[in-house]
């Protein structure tokens, strides 16, 4: 007897970061009958950085519940392009995987001075890697200064997934877009790691329902448990970096959230819909600094 296929119909929603992408993961977390997941995009028209992390978080979290990969149906050619471009279906190939391949494929290429495609971490030696390849692609658009940030904040997402995470398929992608005369950059990680609490405590995240917003609180006021033993401020630089530049920070992990603007303007969001891991996006603007 062939399974039944489960539709999850999916809002216009990636194209938001933070909290608009909140709607997605309730839909992911609700009670959902048995079968093979389905999502359905015809709604979507437009994705962001970390409606791309949040399509990973999904496919993953869904295909370990069903145990068979979950489907993407009914994507438009300009989304279908997008998501192509960034690597989503090459990296999730074990868990995400479209109806149709398209005839009209995005011309990937390594050369391109506008992204950072999907990228795992998985060891040390790929945050050296990420970080080079991120130097080549952003020099071109962003001021040294500014460029120097990005780079430092990236350091600092990709050492938290593989020191403190434990997921070996904790992702990072970055994409700039140009507003008038300013350069957007939009950085985005995720991880189905032990969360922030659970590194934190040295532990997995065996308690759920615990409330993990004082453990967010912590590691923005510097608590850490990274391997190397060095300071814990890096969060909080991240925040400092992002408000400097007019930006900010979404950090997210277990059933909380934080966001902030700079230091001083944390806001705080309880009783999310509980996402294993942690996810983050930062937003950081800067002059165009045409070479």
């Amino acid at each position: 007897m062939a399974e039944d296929f489960v539709i999850i119909k999916v809002p216009n929603i990636l194209g938001k970061d933070g909290y608009g992408i909140e709607r997605f993961y309730n839909l992911i977390n609700k009670p959902l009958p048995h079968g093979q997941y389905v999502l359905d995009l015809r709604q979507v028209n437009f994705i962001r950085p970390y409606g791309v992390i949040a399509l990973v978080i999904a496919g993953r979290n869904l295909s370990k519940r069903s145990g068979k990969t979950v489907i993407i149906k009914n994507i438009s050619m300009k989304v279908y392009q997008y998501l192509e471009r960034m690597n989503l279906f090459e990296v999730s190939s074990d868990w995400l995987q479209p109806t149709d391949i398209l005839e009209l494929r995005w011309n990937r290429t390594l050369r391109t001075y506008n992204l950072l495609e999907l990228t795992v971490v998985n060891q040390f030696e790929d945050i050296g890697t990420i970080v080079s390849r991120a130097d080549n692609i952003f020099k071109r658009w962003l001021q040294q200064s500014y460029l120097r940030d990005l780079l430092n904040v990236l350091i600092e997402l990709c050492a938290n997934i593989y020191e403190h995470s434990g997921d070996c398929y904790g992702c990072v992608l970055i994409q700039k877009v140009t507003y008038l005369d300013q350069a957007v950059v939009r950085l985005a990680v995720g991880d189905l790691g032990c969360g922030v609490r659970g590194s934190l405590l040295g532990v997995n995240e065996s308690n759920v329902m615990e409330d993990s917003f004082d453990y967010l609180l912590k590691a923005m006021n510097g608590q850490t448990s990274r391997l190397t033993g060095r300071g814990g401020l890096g969060l909080r630089q991240v925040e400092r970096i992002a408000g400097a530049s007019n930006g900010c920070l979404w950090l997210r992990s277990g059933n909380s959230a934080i966001f902030s603007r700079g230091i001083g303007t944390i806001q705080g969001i309880r009783n999310l819909a509980y996402v294993p891991g942690t996810q983050v996006t930062v937003e950081l603007r800067s002059p165009l600094d045409m070479k």
